[in-house]
């Protein structure tokens, strides 16, 4: 008989000693640029942090039928704090597609998100074992926020029939007289999760990328086109929803995933007061501008602020541009958005598809067709992008204090206070230029660090107790006196 946690163990041992050589040099070093010194200090605090995360959608839908042993390599690399990432936030996809398999032909695979809601208004709750089983297996491992998001209604609420989207890919897609049944079905999902499952999403989002015009009947993924006007009556409705039922303010509401910032803010400027009944400000990343135009409206409003979806596949996924890209993308993120979450699209792409450079872990998820049985072992493809977010997540985790480095634009900076008043500082830097660059932080003292070109460098220190940025100049000295 296989030992499979014998064999788990060693890949991941694997796993570590290829992390710890993450920093890749790939271009000769023909002069230095000197930067700094910048204060590392708590005085200097800009943001709490809440963590890192990925949505479930896809790659649950496959991940959930691979041999048990393999499930949970994916799920240690992914979500276990000592020999993983760690992430800390998971987006459940509450699904809207038909279960009949000639209705997912169009589908990519695992796109097919099924609706737990049939169209004789029962609930089938098995549908949902395979994400379900990578859900709680990253609550296993210490993730700790949860929200559930829709990408569409159900395909029976629907106007066109496909939970793709309308014909019409700027018109709604959900059926008006469906209001309150969309409704009901997130939080008849959210209310079965709390009391059946003793499980709470921090929140739930009816709506994913709703502005956008892509979302068109024959799309290959689940999407749906809503007008503000129209989430602004839905956002009202689930409000109201969770309070007869009881379920907040435990879970409360998120929106609305605008696939950029400007969007998100064009959005909630047509919103009214409808910004009152929602919790968290969800937007998308494919495009900067805009980041602190909703960093301001979010703290304005007093909501938190999530960049709750970004991916890129733009280089190989062996290509340290492919992780420099994601890098530059997390110091904006955090830096100018000043975003409290930072979650991945998915986590895990599909190797064989369009979107193989996608992901931080790529594997081959097949086709379509029904799996009633367990896969067999399927290669594992760590990314750059993996390595990337390691970086970062490694170190920088919930509950720590995002530090002000706008000074340094390539540098992340954060601190957290232990329970003995020690503090751990993080102090994160990219390198996307063609030389060494030096810099300077300051601590209590003096760090100096020459980084080659094309690197992203972590550094961990543990102070005894919180670090101090010393003055901009000593003070005078007269008659040994200060």
């Amino acid at each position: 008989m296989v030992d499979h946690k014998k064999e788990r163990e060693i890949q991941l041992m694997r796993m570590m000693l290829v992390a710890a050589q993450t920093v890749i040099i790939v271009n000769d070093v023909q002069e230095t640029t000197v930067a700094g010194p910048l204060p590392i200090s708590m005085d200097n605090a800009a943001q709490n942090f809440e963590g890192w995360g990925t949505s479930l959608a896809w790659f649950a839908e496959y991940v959930g039928m691979l041999e048990e042993s393999q499930q949970e390599l994916v799920a240690d690399v992914l979500f276990d704090h000592d020999v993983g990432l760690g992430l800390e936030i998971v987006r459940y996809n509450i699904g809207a597609s038909n279960t009949d398999p000639a209705a997912i032909n169009s589908m990519r695979p695992g796109g097919a998100v099924p609706s737990l809601l049939l169209p004789n208004g029962t609930y089938n709750w098995t549908l949902d074992y395979k994400q379900a089983s990578v859900m709680f297996a990253a609550r296993d491992r210490g993730a700790l926020i949860f929200e559930a998001f829709a990408n569409s209604p159900p395909w029976f609420m629907t106007i066109s029939g496909d939970p793709s989207g309308n014909a019409d890919g700027l018109k709604d897609n959900l059926a008006p007289e469906n209001y309150d049944a969309f409704v009901d079905y997130l939080t008849e999902v959210v209310g079965y999760y709390r009391h059946d499952m003793n499980f709470t999403f921090r929140t739930v989002e009816p709506f994913n990328e709703p502005f956008s015009w892509f979302w068109h009947a024959g799309n290959d993924q689940e999407g749906c086109h809503h007008d503000p006007s129209t989430q602004d009556i839905i956002l009202q409705k689930l409000a109201a929803s969770l309070d007869e039922k009881e379920l907040s303010p435990e879970t409360g509401i998120s929106a609305s995933d605008e696939h950029q910032y400007e969007w998100a803010i064009d959005t909630f400027l047509q919103y009214g007061r409808t910004l009152d009944v929602i919790s968290q400000i969800n937007t998308h990343g494919y495009h900067v501008l805009g980041q602190q135009g909703i960093r301001k409206l979010a703290g304005n409003a007093g909501k938190r602020l999530w960049m709750s979806e970004y991916a890129n596949g733009d280089f190989d996924y062996a290509d340290i541009r492919s992780g420099l890209t994601l890098s530059t993308q997390i110091l904006s993120d955090l830096k100018d958005g000043g975003v409290q979450g930072w979650v991945y699209w998915q986590a895990v792409e599909n190797r064989d598809g369009g979107g193989s450079n996608w992901g931080l872990l790529q594997m081959p998820f097949g086709d379509n067709s029904p799996q009633d049985v367990p896969w067999p072992n399927v290669p594992i493809r760590f990314s750059k992008q993996y390595y990337t977010m390691m970086q970062y997540s490694k170190f920088i985790k919930n509950g720590w204090t995002i530090l002000d480095t706008d000074e340094d634009e390539w540098t992340l900076a954060a601190m957290y206070q232990n329970d003995d008043s020690s503090v751990q500082t993080a102090v994160v830097t990219t390198n996307t230029g063609l030389y060494d660059i030096s810099v300077n932080w300051s601590f209590d003292g003096l760090l100096q660090y020459d980084l080659p070109p094309d690197t992203i460098t972590t550094f961990h220190v543990t102070f005894s107790s919180a670090p101090v940025a010393p003055p901009e100049a000593a003070p005078e000295v007269e008659n040994d006196e200060l």
